[in-house]
């Protein structure tokens, strides 16, 4: 047995001097840095400990001790140094503090290894002190939830407590008193620890252990243990064990109970009445007959020691709110106990007026009541004016709930007058726009029952002199609605006097006058009738829907359609003229939204009221012109600049919102018409004709030469197809004029906007030209293509371009103009080819079309194209591969870089900079193209032009990604062709 004696007092050795090496350099570390790597070695050299007593751990006693006091004192220290957050993240601060508690359960093993764990000769003074260390160190742990460690700590605790608690005949009171109370401590951490476990049954064990030491309780060790039962019960009370919450909330309300209060700290009281109002919600939710009875017990115990305390008064609430039987005349007394007592702040006005809410679920008149002692109470005194505007505001809303409650008017006015009396202003706008919101539903109410009486007393208390910030749209609001119900009630002297007290503004107002028209109408005051109709006639630019109801008031007429057909009349028999007295823009605009509002039915356009919106906007028009021509003061004038805005936006939105739905030639009409407005607003104020108006414009025309375009395409006449093109190169030009005149005025979205728009409109007259074939104007249209950076849209002038080209072939044209095309298709690929990020796919294929195109037209095109080819192909695959030369091949001339003839290509040194390389198979066409080119040169016995379109083919073919198969096949094919040696 000696060798395992050996081995194991070995093993002890090495593990001892493990731990002391590492508590060595522990505080270095910590100074260092408190990670991760530092959380986990201290973690497995706190595995390894408690050592066991042995002679080894003996003779290391004074080490150990030393070693534990200063890494406690350290750890101390740090957590002093950093109680206050220096704004590192959460998850650096949780890191640092497990850090510091796992230090002190470290520091505290090693006191106690250098303790002993004989009982023998153990010293009562060390264990107070180790039992100090090992609660302090077990706290710590427990706050940053390290249970399994605080639990280890508590173990070895368990010892001292045991030692402690033995009686010794020499120790002092004082030690003694002490020593209980550490163990009453222990017991308490143990308390906690086996909660936070939520292992209630161990807490319970280790709390009876507490109570039977209760004696030897000191007012803060009392106050602590208080504090640590009430946090049980109110985490049991937030779990809803409602049971578990009650009993310990009862032990912590004992243990204070037990304690002289005048001994215990200030902040006891806020304890108690913490734990007592918890107890109470505790009885609250078990909802038995006797936790009633014992919660009401517990709030009258709190009014005897708290007295007027807001938290008292709101238990007292809650309690009759979950009573069987709602108890109004209670509830409102301590509703009035609080108005009365509590110090009111904006938290306490909101509670105060929340439980008035809750109240008036019960009894509104009850809760108004309460409202109104609170305004006469206590907010005149306060003069704090938003209290006294919320309260007013709900003490309203409560008067007006539901039905008519008995004299709730005349309370209201009596409130209102109370209100004028004591304070010092009015209620502010928005407050009266609020309480006014309120008492127009009353208004409503009363209208649509036909009381209108009671409407028109309502709308009286709308305008009490509480309410001058109502603004004078809102005051002649109510006023006609005073006098809409004297109309009802056909007392038109009524209404005359109300109109007659009428501010001037108000009273003039084309809805007023609209009302006392009516009213000169059924009284037969035909002249103050009159005296009304002129002034909507003088109004109605602004209104033309309040003329339009006069004539149907006068006429009796029926519904819309019926409408619709009068004014058609009207307007038929004035030739869109109208009579005297009418404002023919007003007649016209009313009648155009009448059209509007029957323009779809059943989800589907009726093409025969679109039919006859257009003729209203076209005879709009033609009096519009009319209009300027004629002689006339600005009194006169029927069509203002306004009524040319009101026509040219409404048919432009017309022409927006049904361009596809609509006939063609009703959308070319409605574009017309807006057109001309345009025209005239720009003739009436250059300054204005820009922004929207020049978008408006362009965009008519745009949309116009479109339409045209859309039509020629699917006309098969080719007279009527011919014209359609004429009338889409009008337009088409007429949109340019425009954006020309206009592009410079605009900025952002919108100037790229009609820049895209002139590059289409362009193709489309290009397209136009073709059909016409009218080549001579290809010039002009291709010099457009230019006007405007526009690369996106490239692409599609090259097939458009290459379409034009083929017609020309087929039309048999002079040579010229096959010239001019190919130079704009070149023109196009040097352009797109200098963007950054160009499509090099797209590229290819243009530059082989051209290259194809040019080779029978002159060749130097296509020498170009390769030139192109090579530098895009150089720029892009990277790595150059230089010719060698082979037998037979030493008199061919070869390029010694692809940038030695960039002139040709027109490239900029900066182009095609990507990784996208060139098409493969397009580089293998052009090099087996250019070198047949060669062969049939060869064919031909022209040796210079087959040596250079062999050298173009091998240039080509060196940038294929093929190690070099491809130049070397035609090199090869090459090197057999037999040539006359030079003389």
């Amino acid at each position: 047995m000696a060798p395992v004696n050996a081995s194991a007092k070995t093993e002890r050795e090495k593990k001892l001097k493990s731990v002391l090496a590492f508590a060595s350099i522990l505080t270095k570390r910590f100074e260092t840095a408190r990670d991760a790597a530092l959380v986990n070695d201290l973690q497995a050299q706190i595995r390894g400990l408690p050592l066991r007593a042995s002679s080894t751990v003996n003779a290391k006693q004074n080490e150990l001790d030393r070693l534990g006091t200063e890494l406690w004192n350290l750890s101390t220290r740090l957590r002093r140094d950093e109680s206050d957050p220096d704004g590192k993240s959460k998850e650096a601060t949780a890191l640092k503090n497990r850090a510091l508690s796992l230090l002190r359960v470290f520091s505290f093993l090693l006191l106690d290894a250098a303790e002993g764990q004989g009982a023998k000769g153990r010293q009562r003074k060390n264990c107070i002190r180790l039992m100090k260390v090992a609660l302090k160190a077990a706290r710590v742990c427990i706050d940053c939830n390290e249970l399994s460690t605080a639990t280890k700590v508590l173990e070895r605790a368990a010892e001292y407590q045991e030692h402690l608690s033995k009686n010794h005949e020499a120790q002092s009171g004082e030690e003694t008193e002490l020593a209980d109370g550490l163990r009453i401590e222990y017991f308490a951490v143990r308390t906690t620890l086996a909660w936070r476990q939520d292992r209630m049954d161990t807490a319970e064990h280790m709390f009876a252990k507490c109570k039977q030491l209760t004696a030897a309780l000191t007012p803060t060790t009392a106050e602590n243990l208080a504090d640590l039962l009430y946090e049980i019960g109110k985490g049991a009370l937030t779990k809803r064990n409602y049971e578990v919450a009650a009993r310990w909330l009862e032990r912590a309300y004992d243990v204070l109970g037990e304690q002289d209060l005048g001994m215990l700290s200030p902040e006891v009281g806020e304890l108690r009445l913490s734990t007592m109002q918890s107890i109470v919600q505790a009885y609250m939710k078990l909802k038995a007959p006797d936790a009633q009875e014992k919660a009401w017990q517990m709030v009258k115990l709190m009014e005897t020691d708290f007295g007027d305390k807001m938290a008292v008064s709101l238990l007292k609430i809650e309690l009759l709110s979950e009573a069987e039987s709602f108890d109004t005349a209670e509830f409102y007394n301590v509703l009035l106990r609080m108005i009365n007592t509590v110090l009111l702040n904006d938290t306490n006005f909101k509670t105060i007026m929340h439980h008035i809410h809750k109240l008036k679920d019960q009894s509104n008149v009850t809760a108004c009541k309460a409202l109104d002692d609170l305004i006469d109470i206590r907010l005149f005194r306060e003069e704090n004016q938003t209290w006294i505007e919320k309260a007013v505001i709900t003490r309203i809303w409560i008067g007006t709930t539901n039905s008519f409650a008995e004299k709730a008017l005349e309370q209201l006015q009596e409130l209102f007058d109370t209100v004028g009396q004591n304070s010092k202003a009015p209620l502010s706008a928005p407050a009266t726009h609020a309480a006014q919101t309120l008492l127009w539903k009353r208004v409503e109410v009363a209208s649509s029952q036909e009381l209108y009486v009671a409407a028109e007393a309502w709308c009286r208390t709308c305008l009490h002199h509480i309410f001058e910030k109502a603004g004078a749209q809102n005051k002649a609001k109510i006023a006609r609605k005073i006098i809409q119900c004297a109309l009802s009630r056909q007392d038109y002297a009524a209404a005359r006097e109300v109109h007659a007290k009428m501010s001037d503004i108000g009273r003039d107002e084309s809805v007023t006058r609209y009302l006392m028209y009516k009213a000169g109408l059924r009284s037969g005051d035909t002249e103050f009738a009159s005296e009304c109709l002129d002034f909507i006639c003088r109004s109605s630019a602004k209104d033309a829907t309040l003329l339009y109801a006069c004539v149907m008031e006068a006429q009796s007429a029926g519904d819309k359609r019926q409408a619709i057909s009068a004014l058609e009349r009207v307007l038929d028999k004035y030739e869109y003229s109208a009579p005297t007295g009418i404002h023919l823009p007003a007649l016209l605009r009313c009648t155009a939204r009448l059209l509007q509002s029957e323009l779809v039915k059943d989800g589907n356009l009726d093409p025969g009221i679109m039919g006859q919106l257009c003729i209203v906007f076209e005879g709009a028009c033609t009096q519009a012109k009319a209009s300027r021509k004629r002689p006339s003061t600005p009194a006169q004038e029927l069509f203002t600049v306004q009524e040319f805005e009101w026509f040219s936006k409404n048919a432009y939105n017309l022409s927006l919102k049904y361009c596809a739905e609509m006939p063609p030639s009703h959308l070319v009409k409605l574009l017309n018409c807006c057109t001309e407005f345009i025209k005239l607003l720009k003739e009436q104020d250059q300054a204005k004709a820009e922004g929207d108006l020049c978008l408006r414009l362009v965009f008519c025309e745009y949309l116009a030469a479109c339409t045209y375009t859309t039509l020629a395409r699917a006309e098969d006449n080719n007279k009527q197809c011919t014209q359609y093109y004429l009338d889409a190169r009008k337009h088409s030009q007429e949109f340019r004029r425009a954006a020309a005149e206009g592009i410079d005025k605009l900025g952002g979205s919108a100037q790229a906007d009609i820049i895209s728009k002139h590059f289409q409109v362009v193709k489309l007259e290009l397209e136009a030209v073709l059909k016409l074939q009218r080549w001579e104007e290809l010039d002009e249209l291709f010099d457009q293509c230019w006007k405007y950076k526009s690369p996106d849209h490239y692409e599609t002038l090259a097939d458009l371009v290459l379409v034009i080209h083929s017609c020309v072939v087929k039309s048999e044209l002079d040579v010229k103009y096959q010239g001019k095309v190919l130079s704009v298709l070149q023109k196009i690929i040097n352009l797109t080819s200098r963007q950054s990020g160009s499509d090099i796919a797209k590229l290819s294929r243009w530059l082989r079309c051209l290259f194809s195109l040019s080779l029978d037209y002159d060749e130097e095109v296509s020498f170009k194209c390769i030139e192109q080819v090579t530098l895009i192909a150089a720029k892009n695959q990277g790595t150059f591969r230089p010719i060698t030369t082979a037998s037979g091949l030493d008199n061919l001339p070869l390029f010694s870089s692809p940038t030695q003839h960039q002139d040709g290509a027109g490239l900029a040194d900066d182009a095609l900079k990507g990784p996208e390389h060139y098409p493969k198979t397009e580089l293998e066409w052009l090099a087996t193209t250019a070198f047949n080119r060669a062969v049939d040169y060869y064919l031909q016995e022209d040796d210079n032009k087959t040596k250079t379109w062999a050298n173009k083919a091998f240039v080509v073919a060196q940038w294929l990604e093929d190690d070099g198969a491809m130049r070397d096949f035609l090199m090869e094919k090459y090197s057999k062709l037999k040539f006359d040696e030079a003389v």
